[in-house]
């Protein structure tokens, strides 16, 4: 073995050991760069995503949806729509229930405080305005009907009664109520459009209703009626309360409720009408049993006349006139629970409940504050056992149904077309 043979082994050695080390990590490298590009691209295929652009923010992870901890649900909420169909819309949207409205009022008016052109219309009759923004837009009205536009404003005279006649405004077209049914057909919610009521008395039992024009009342109702017939209303509100009892003070409010189905169902055969009552379960107060709560729902349902009555009794426990079995309250003689089981019993079908989502506070609407979440899943268990569904309340603010935690966030509600 010549010299150059001991050297040059060795170092071919050394050199090819290396080579192939080389090589092994050339290799290496490729085998986790392609893995990694497989990923990428397996990745990049289940989510469907472009390659992202420098600077830009990822696609924010989707809101979870909220999950409902009660048996029961809402099917209808109280709510106050907008002339705006958008603003209305999205008060539908946050509900994800069906929408039920108040009343405005018919009350009487002088004359003089409308602009000439109005009041030389109105002439010599009595005139009563109605409180809420109402258009006639598409209305066949009767030949006794007027409207009078001055600048912006629309006056719709509408005869009623006897030398009377009724008054309503609309601001560029505004109508709230209008605007709730071509916002509910177009979402596929239900509109329930409270009626209109009369003044409360001025002296005396100024908690039940003025009484002395109800043909003029009655007459505009029925106008009123065939024009959010026209519209798509899904039914009607009546608005004018009275404790659940069948005691004959609360007749001026029954023949209220008596003459309001009649003519509902002369336009609308088989409308539905709800109807929401309250209770009295306080001690030391002008307390209801549950006795007597189930004749007076049995006397409520006896004034249909051919509607499809639904009675909702308010629950009670956002004013403090009730209170729950799980309160253990010493100033109540009844519980919630102890009325709607008794009202289960006349009749389950049309029973329903006014969740009141809102605290009693000092016991006047500016104390009120808003409920819990865990306090109104609370309420619907405890009615659940007993009624068709919930409808939610709350007085604690102006137009507050939106902020209530349950509805407004869509929790427990049982989303549009449930209450019929």
């Amino acid at each position: 073995m010549g010299k150059s043979d001991s050297w040059s082994t060795p170092d071919s050695r050394h050199r090819s050991r290396t080579l192939r080390r080389r090589r092994i990590l050339v290799i290496r490298i490729a085998v986790i760069a392609g893995a990694l590009l497989v990923s990428w691209i397996a990745q990049s295929q289940l989510h469907d995503d472009p390659v992202s652009v420098p600077g830009t923010a990822p696609d924010a992870s989707p809101t979870p949806e909220p999950i409902c901890r009660a048996d029961g649900e809402f099917v209808a909420g109280f709510m106050s729509p907008q002339t705006d169909d958008q603003q209305t819309g999205e008060l539908l949207q946050r509900m994800n229930t069906d929408a039920i409205t108040f009343g405005g009022r018919v009350e009487p008016v002088d004359t003089d405080q409308y602009p000439a052109d109005v009041a030389e219309q109105i002439g010599d009759r009595q005139a009563y305005e109605y409180t809420v923004e109402m258009n006639w837009e598409g209305i066949d009205l009767d030949d006794s009907d007027t409207l009078v536009q001055v600048d912006d404003t629309e006056y719709g005279l509408i005869a009623a009664g006897d030398n009377s006649v009724v008054v309503t405004e609309s601001v560029n077209g505004g109508d709230p109520f209008h605007s709730l049914t071509r916002v509910s057909d177009e979402r596929d919610n239900n509109a329930f459009i409270g009626l209109p009521v009369p003044q409360m008395r001025t002296t005396d039992e100024t908690w039940l209703p003025d009484s002395n024009y109800a043909d003029v009342l009655d007459g505009f109702a029925e106008k009123f009626v065939a024009a959010y017939e026209t519209r798509g209303a899904d039914g009607y509100y009546l608005a004018m309360e009275m404790p659940l009892t069948d005691t004959t003070h609360w007749d001026p409010v029954a023949d209220y409720y008596d003459r309001q189905t009649q003519l509902i169902n002369t336009v609308s055969p088989g409308a539905t009408v709800v109807i929401s009552p309250y209770l009295e379960g306080r001690a030391g107060r002008e307390t209801i049993s549950p006795e007597t709560t189930a004749l007076g729902y049995e006397n409520l349902l006896g004034l249909a006349n051919g509607t499809h009555m639904l009675v909702s009794p308010q629950d009670g426990l956002g004013v403090d006139t009730t209170a729950l079995e799980a309160d253990e309250s010493g100033e109540h003689r009844y519980t919630t629970e102890d009325y709607f089981a008794a009202l289960h019993e006349v009749d389950p079908e049309r029973l329903y409940v006014t969740i009141e989502a809102m605290t009693p506070g000092d016991g006047t609407p500016d104390t009120r504050e808003e409920t819990s979440r865990e306090r109104a899943e609370a309420q619907l268990d405890a009615t659940d056992p007993y009624v068709q569904g919930g409808i939610g309340f709350q007085w604690a603010g102006p137009n507050a149904m939106m902020h209530i935690p349950h509805i407004g966030d869509g929790a427990c509600a049982a989303g549009p077309g449930e209450l019929e």
